[in-house]
């Protein structure tokens, strides 16, 4: 009975630390301090490198795009009942110019566990789902193309919706690459 118990007041209290981890990081900005966005970009940079050379085909599906979010580092995490995922990212557009930031923020359901990241890029098949994006009304999941540098390359990502979600591991890879687009948020650069 004690270990039950145990357990009831060990779930509850993971929940609630949770539970304020997502108000927390729920109230965050999209655009990351002045201090840390040169170090996003440069972060994001890399990243984009890593899946160019990865993935065969992708320098021209990112030529004939509307644009793309580079997302240097995801963190996705588990605690027993709940989890979720967030990171901050760099938005382009066409011409690959800069024109703001992106944020993550995905809460999940379920029995899971651990702590891992991920690099990620989505790619905007046109204009329409771009501006859908930038009006923070995009929504619907879409399946990430997982590229593994270890294992091999992996081919360019079909459009689903009008986007393309290719993930990297950093540390590993949680199974079930899905993404909620609706939990993208796009802020402009001021």
């Amino acid at each position: 009975m004690r270990s039950s118990t145990h357990r009831l007041v060990m779930n509850m209290l993971l929940t609630a630390v949770f539970a304020l981890f997502l108000i927390h990081t729920s109230a965050c900005s999209t655009t990351p301090d002045a201090k840390d966005q040169s170090s996003v970009i440069a972060d994001g940079r890399t990243a984009l490198n890593w899946f160019t050379r990865e993935v065969p085909g992708l320098e021209s599906q990112l030529a004939n795009s509307a644009g793309y979010i580079i997302y240097p580092g995801i963190g996705q995490y588990g605690i027993l009942i709940g989890g979720g995922k967030f990171g901050r990212g760099v938005v382009y557009n066409s011409q690959r110019r800069q024109v703001g930031w992106a944020y993550l923020n995905a809460a999940s359901a379920g029995l899971q566990i651990g702590a891992q990241g991920f690099k990620m890029l989505v790619v905007f098949q046109n204009a329409t789902t771009m501006s859908e994006f930038e009006n923070n009304k995009l929504t619907g999941d879409v399946g990430a193309t997982v590229v593994a540098a270890d294992k091999g390359t992996a081919g360019t990502a079909s459009f689903t919706n009008g986007v393309a979600v290719y993930q990297g591991g950093q540390t590993g890879l949680m199974a079930g690459a899905s993404v909620g687009l609706d939990y993208m948020r796009f802020e402009a650069i001021q």
